[in-house]
């Protein structure tokens, strides 16, 4: 790359504003911008050319890859444990009749509404405690094979 050189002579002025008289300064520009210019350009274009070329090569691999799926039955396609609803534990219930039983022998009024909830609780079984779908894997999707 080459450097063209020119030579500028500008008119020099006082501080009043009037010319002086052979008060002209020279400079010397150093002019390479049409050849920055151009390599800019020309790299610009081998980067863009490589990035779509690798773009559409990624498409088409994954398109590829892309294996069909379905929607898991057991969560729903949510990937969360649905017997414990992603909380890790379970409350035990109370059957109808004991719910009754216990609020009518509640002494007060704030026992007799709390009687009837459970009050016992066990980790859930199905996702071991791990709150996700174990039959998907908390992915909420099942590939078929």
């Amino acid at each position: 790359m080459e450097l063209s050189v020119r030579t500028v002579s500008i008119p020099s002025f006082s501080k009043s504003g009037k010319s002086q008289g052979q008060g002209r300064k020279i400079f010397n520009v150093f002019c390479a911008l049409p050849e920055t210019a151009a390599s800019v350009a020309i790299a610009a274009t081998v980067v863009g050319a490589a990035a779509t070329i690798l773009v559409r090569r990624n498409t088409k691999a994954s398109q590829a890859a892309q294996i069909p799926t379905k929607v898991c039955e057991d969560c729903g396609g949510s990937g969360i444990c649905s017997e414990c609803n992603g909380e890790g534990f379970v409350l035990k219930k109370l059957s109808e009749e004991s719910a009754e039983k216990a609020r009518l022998t509640a002494k007060n009024m704030a026992t007799r509404y709390t009687a009837g909830l459970p009050k016992k609780w066990s980790y859930c079984t199905r996702c071991s405690s791990a709150r996700n779908c174990s039959t998907c894997g908390g992915r909420g999707k099942l590939s078929y094979k």
